[in-house]
């Protein structure tokens, strides 16, 4: 569902827009495509070292702003949203949640301290964030993102705290949708596969390379591994007045991952 537009039609034109995790490798894309399509963006961002050169037009001109925040404290997002939304000038139209950070564990060997870790910063901040914008999504019958993973239905090994907080993400997409359609906001999420990413990059995986050249083989319509820009178009799409009556909908962008069970490779990967 490629957004099949000339950068000259703005279709975001004056759209508020909040992403975190906006300095990834798929939100970095994502905040270049908004502000190419008019949209005002602020960027949550954990690192302020990887804003590059792109970006530093829009911020002189009040198109960007970029905010630190440690999405694990709750504290520390009621502040940065505050700030956030002094920039929006109170209205938000769009919220994506493009953040997260990989733990590897499995069931019998995961302690508790590393399970609030990864809740905290992977569903947790989703749910503060979501719970602090509904307000202002209300006003503008706006919409909500989130970033789910095909772990949540395709048990590998290693993968549990990955597959539990994407999960429990799914849950909170569909539950929002249900309580918030009466008021005319969407929440949607996509579900990916195995995206060549910073993420998959500076997890605790090791010989990353390697798990990237053998997942190919497991997707069906290329053998190749996504890439970023291949997610953005699906979620400008769901963010966009196209989707318009979509809610509670996970898309899954997965080059036919999901579809083929053979996990054989997993016995290649120890």
């Amino acid at each position: 569902m490629s957004l099949e537009m000339n950068k000259e039609y703005e279709i975001f034109k004056n759209k508020n827009v909040m992403i975190t995790g906006a300095t990834g490798a798929i939100g970095s894309q994502l905040t270049k495509r908004f502000l190419e399509y008019g949209a005002n963006v602020v960027g949550l961002i954990h690192d302020e070292s990887k804003i590059n050169q792109f970006f530093e037009q829009y911020v002189q001109i009040g198109q960007l702003k970029f905010i630190e925040v440690e999405l694990k404290f709750g504290a520390k997002i009621n502040e940065s949203f505050k700030q956030a939304m002094l920039f929006l000038k109170g209205r938000l139209d769009i919220l994506v949640c493009c953040h997260g950070k990989y733990f590897e564990g499995n069931v019998t060997d995961t302690d508790v301290e590393q399970f609030d870790q990864n809740i905290n910063i992977n569903v947790k901040a989703n749910l503060h964030l979501l719970s602090l914008s509904v307000p202002f999504l209300k006003v503008t019958k706006g919409n909500a993102i989130m970033i789910s993973s095909i772990t949540s239905k395709i048990i590998e090994r290693g993968d549990f705290l990955q597959a539990l907080n994407k999960s429990m993400i799914n849950s909170l997409i569909e539950n929002a949708a249900l309580e918030l359609a009466s008021f005319g906001v969407r929440v949607n999420g996509v579900s990916l596969g195995t995206v060549n990413s910073d993420f998959r990059k500076s997890s605790f995986r090791e010989n990353n390379d390697k798990y990237l050249e053998m997942m190919k083989n497991f997707n069906l319509l290329e053998k190749k591994n996504l890439e970023p820009e291949n997610v953005v178009d699906s979620i400008l799409f769901l963010a966009s007045d196209e989707a318009g009556f979509m809610t509670g909908e996970i898309m899954t962008i997965d080059n036919g991952f999901e579809l083929n069970h053979d996990l054989s490779f997993l016995n290649e990967r120890e």
